[in-house]
């Protein structure tokens, strides 16, 4: 009994020491997304036709983090994204859909916007050095490194970024990341959705993280490389 005493309390102590350190689930699993390193880097224009988003691992918006309970209201706003690399540059592919989309307004809080934060040095906590603001539909001004560009299609429903990061993107490396989506209706910011572990809140200091893995089928590969070839034709 008392070696099962032992052994109970020094899983409990390996447990939260792991959860200390990375934000967790309600399985008490590392809450990650598993970036893959693709052959050939994506089209950045804001269509989600590369071939290599078919098999990237989705990610959800779903954690309403203003009030931190689990997003439900599919039918007021559905979000998703995938992420890649490759030659030092992550990817990001994301898919939205709002019943009333704020755009363009004079004001950025009253805009409906992504929120990004890629924390390259993986300190895991929250900041504005690490923070990035992208209204719906805007790809032209100035970028904040190491953001490199961001495009728009689908009337605003899709959007695809880079981030220049060099070195820091390589097999097993790990930064802090989070994105969330702050959906504003009639000029008021209603709810802020993000891909986030249950009972995360925008309190929260704590950033996910971003592990960057590899695992490249050589018959994708040319499949990617052909796809490459023809697009950057038009």
């Amino acid at each position: 009994m008392q070696k099962q005493i032992l052994l109970v309390g020094v899983m409990f102590l390996t447990v939260m020491s792991y959860a200390l350190g990375h934000l967790t689930d309600e399985n008490l699993q590392n809450f990650q997304y598993n970036a893959e390193l693709v052959p050939v880097a994506p089209i950045v224009d804001g269509y989600l036709d590369d071939p290599v988003w078919e098999d990237a691992h989705l990610g959800k918006l779903n954690q309403e983090i203003i009030a931190g309970h689990q997003w439900t209201e599919i039918n007021d706003f559905s979000g998703s994204f995938k992420a890649v690399w490759r030659s030092g540059f992550l990817y990001i592919a994301i898919k939205i859909q709002d019943d009333q989309f704020e755009k363009y307004q004079s004001k950025l809080f009253r805009e409906d916007r992504l929120i990004l934060h890629i924390d390259e040095f993986h300190y895991q906590r929250k900041d504005e050095l690490h923070r990035y603001e992208i209204p719906i539909g805007v790809e032209t001004g100035i970028l904040k490194p190491p953001l490199a560009s961001v495009a728009w299609g689908n009337d605003g429903q899709t959007c695809e970024l880079s981030f220049r990061l060099g070195d820091i993107a390589s097999k097993d490396s790990v930064i802090g990341f989070s994105i969330a989506y702050d959906d504003v209706d009639n000029g008021q910011l209603q709810n802020t959705i993000a891909w986030a572990p249950e009972g995360y809140t925008e309190q929260d200091e704590m950033l996910p993280d971003l592990v960057f893995t590899a695992k490249i089928n050589p018959n994708a590969q040319q499949k990617l490389i052909r796809w490459g070839q023809i697009k950057r034709l038009y």
